[in-house]
């Protein structure tokens, strides 16, 4: 291969195809640069935070509706990486298979936003896992349960998958918090 076709391993310094997802040699990955991934998470998370929740009823609490669909709903019972591979392999994929679909995905849990607006679901075996699905927290009766918990406490989240993108991953509105 010529220089053109390569690039360097990110961790054993190895050329290798420059379309490498992971090292052949050392089996790393060799996504972005997790300075410029922390950078659109913030701005993303920034975004979604100041924008309003179309789910609630004027009054704060969740419509009857939403009470009376939770009963009829089947989850797609996922894991994590399996979310992950399927994103890697092709996003575009993935968004047509995961994207509004509801799942029960478990996990650790990674970030708990201070105003409890959202958590994140880590890999449960991946100890480098930088891609979080980011679940929006919807009302009183979650934000209660998510102050029981703690980081990388394993838990399991039903909910609706509501964006999917190559970049920050998935997104999903939580239905149900339950703690393992």
């Amino acid at each position: 291969m010529n220089n053109a076709e390569t690039k360097q391993c990110k961790k054993c310094k190895e050329q290798i195809n420059k379309k490498a997802k992971k090292c052949p040699k050392c089996g790393s990955k060799q996504g972005m640069p997790i300075w410029l991934i922390v950078i659109i998470v913030i701005v993303v998370i920034g975004i979604i935070s100041s924008g309003g929740n179309s789910e609630e009823s004027p009054s704060g609490g969740s419509s009857n509706n939403s009470s009376q669909q939770q009963e009829t709903i089947e989850y797609l019972k996922v894991s994590k990486d399996e979310l992950d591979d399927a994103l890697e392999n092709n996003a575009a994929a993935a968004k047509d298979k995961y994207n509004n679909k509801y799942v029960e995905v478990t996990g650790k849990l990674g970030t708990i936003d201070s105003d409890l607006s959202y958590i994140s679901l880590m890999s449960s075996t991946d100890e480098w896992d930088f891609n979080g699905i980011h679940c929006d927290i919807k009302n009183k009766e979650q934000k209660e349960i998510v102050k029981t918990l703690t980081k990388d406490q394993e838990i399991t989240i039903r909910g609706k998958i509501t964006d999917v993108g190559e970049v920050l991953g998935y997104f999903l509105d939580i239905n149900e918090i339950i703690a393992n």
